[in-house]
This record gives C-alpha cells, structure tokens and sequence, in this order.
C-alpha cells in the first residue's frame, strides 16, 4: 500500500468526477502530477511507455505503478500505453479516455525527452527530430485530439468550460541555459503553442496554460542530480535555498484545473525558485 494520503471520496475534491489524462505519469513530476488530480477527486488515465516507475527515481513508493496507487487509495484509475512520438498512439490514448469513461475534461502534457547536456556541434539530426517529434509534435497531436473532444461536449456549468490543459514546459524554454540548445527549443516551441492554442480556442471556453519547470530532482534528470559537482552548480543558479521536487510542480497544474483558474488561459508561469528571475550573487 503506498504511504500516499487518502484520496477525497466524498464528493469534496476540486476535480471531483473529472476525466484526466496525464502522459508521462509512471514517474517523477507525471507521476506527482497523476496522484495530486486523484486526490482532488478526477478519474486518472495514466499514460506513459510502460505502467512501471523507473526504479533509479526518488519515490519512495516506485514500486507500485501510478494508477495502482490511484485505485489503492480508492480513487479511479487506468492505465494506457502511449509513445508520444507516434501519432497513433496518441489519438488511442483520448480514446481510451473517452470510452472508458464516457468523456474528457482535462489533459496534461507532462511526457518528454530529454537528454545529456552537451555543446550544440555534437547534437545529431537524429536527437533533434527525437526531441521535436515528442516534445513539440507529440504535445500538439495530443492537445489537438482533446480539443476535438472538448467540442463535443458542452460547457460545464460549474466549471464554466469545456475543457482545461495543462502543458509542462520547462524554464529552458525561457531563458537560455548552455548545453542545452535543442531540449530548449523544443520546449519553447511549447510555450509558444500554448499562447497560441489559447488564443485560438478562447472563444470555445477552453483553458490552455503551461508550467515551465526549473531544476527538478526526477529520474529523468538522476544524472544530474546523483552528481555533486552539478547539484551545487545547479543550487548556484536558483535564488530559493533548495532545488525543485516534484510536488512543487503539481501544485500548481492541480491550480491550473481548478475552477479557481477558469479566467487563467495562455500562460506559461514558471515554477522554478526564481531561476528565471536572474542568477543570484
């Protein structure tokens, strides 16, 4: 049993009876992001690679696939297999969502590729077609999709819309960081997206925002942060005295899907202990 908090079953839950699917949920912020919407109350597709942590992440409970530690705590939860590079599978995720139960109200593009830093001469056609492809097309595809869906149906009168999406962008979409020239223009390509989408489906009552996350200790970035040497070059580079974990992320998406944000759309809001702010002294 994970050691997680009850989920709400009596109806209180911001997001109580909402239909969510989070990609990239197996592990890290996907996975807190995944568990903070059950607790509110949604039902959760879970959606990544495989169901399984990556076992060399930071949960303490990562033995336990997500949608297991959704339905453990008595919420409502699946799983699907999506590969965000492949456009199929995602057109089956919304799917899956739709009709295992019966509508979608809200989507967060969390899956992303990411890989080690190096200068920008020793990137290869290859890595930047990986990285577009699943972090730029990928998030477009899927956002297309739910939209497609949130037509459907009408606008919720408690919610005042038809659908919300939250995108996890990063703070390398905003400022320049070295070494990472085509991770970072995946991501503001991202960010971009999400000002333009919103725009676009404004008048449809539909919320679309992104979080850009600062330095986040998640499996995906154990290289950096199982060495030292980074970690403290990465402490010298966020104001606030400790680096991110993954709740500080979905905190703040789980705001992004309330009923509270319904007058919040096109926003790409970092959440990142001032990294973005400036470099302290």
């Amino acid at each position: 049993m994970s050691q997680e908090l009850p989920y709400k079953l009596d109806g209180s839950g911001r997001l109580h009876g909402r239909v969510a699917v989070v990609t990239g949920s197996s592990s890290g912020m996907g996975r807190a992001i995944a568990l903070a919407i059950g607790r509110e109350g949604a039902h959760v597709v879970c959606s990544d690679l495989k169901a399984e942590a990556a076992q060399h992440g930071f949960e303490h409970d990562r033995a336990i696939p997500t949608h297991t530690v959704i339905a453990n705590n008595g919420g409502k939860s699946a799983f699907q297999k999506c590969d965000m590079g492949k456009t199929e599978e995602i057109w089956s995720l919304i799917d899956f969502a739709v009709k295992e139960f019966g509508k979608l109200d809200i989507l967060v593009n969390n899956a992303g590729l990411w890989l080690p830093l190096r200068d920008f001469v020793e990137e290869t056609d290859e890595m930047w077609d990986a990285m577009m492809g699943i972090n730029g097309k990928g998030c477009a595809t899927s956002m297309r999709q739910a939209i497609k869906q949130f037509l459907r149906q009408p606008v919720d009168p408690k919610s005042g819309c038809r659908g919300r999406i939250v995108n996890i962008s990063s703070s390398a979409g905003i400022v320049a960081i070295r070494r990472e020239a085509t991770y970072a223009a995946s991501k503001a390509a991202v960010s971009m997206l999400t000002k333009n989408v919103a725009l676009d489906h404004a008048k449809d009552a539909i919320n679309v925002n992104a979080v850009c996350p600062g330095v986040v200790r998640t499996a995906m970035s154990s290289t950096n942060f199982n060495d030292p040497l980074i970690i403290a070059e990465m402490k010298k580079g966020t104001p606030w005295p400790r680096l991110g974990e993954p709740n500080d992320i979905a905190n703040v998406v789980v705001f992004l899907l309330t009923d509270e944000a319904q007058w919040v759309t096109g926003q790409n809001i970092a959440v990142d202990g001032g990294f973005t702010v400036g470099i302290p002294l």
